[in-house]
């Protein structure tokens, strides 16, 4: 997950699933979360190509409306469901927070298996178990 770290534990809104027809409303207030986590990404996309990646139900936005945003793809493998938590923006404890809120959810609606991508720091903080490497080189 990449995540950019801003530390205000005080915020405690509850995190919820961005319905399509919200889009609109909330982008302008996620936006800035997704762009922040987008500069510690690999360069694949712009906050704009998000938006469109959002739009078409290619990816999906849980967000506290205060503190957070995560963006993540849902793929129904023909023997398992992943959901990819790929971008997360705003304070720390606000992306705790939406990880816990991922597994619960997500759990709830039939997906077997939650991945993260990010830095590696983030699997002994979230206490993840790695599964691989994904190494590249720019040509």
């Amino acid at each position: 997950m990449n995540a950019v770290v801003q530390l205000n534990p005080l915020k405690r809104a509850p995190v919820k699933f961005v319905e399509a027809d919200q889009l609109g409303k909330v982008w302008p207030t996620v936006s800035k979360w997704i762009e922040a986590a987008l500069e510690h990404g690999q360069g694949d996309e712009s906050v704009t190509d998000v938006l469109i990646a959002c739009a078409r139900n290619q990816y999906g936005i849980a967000t506290d409306g205060e503190s957070m945003a995560c963006v993540f793809q849902y793929v129904k493998y023909p023997q398992q469901s992943v959901v990819t938590l790929i971008y997360a923006g705003g304070s720390l404890d606000a992306c705790y927070r939406a990880f816990e809120w991922a597994k619960e959810y997500f759990k709830a609606h039939g997906v077997e298996v939650l991945r993260i991508w990010g830095r590696a720091g983030w699997e002994k903080t979230l206490g993840l178990e790695r599964i691989g490497t994904i190494m590249q080189i720019h040509l």
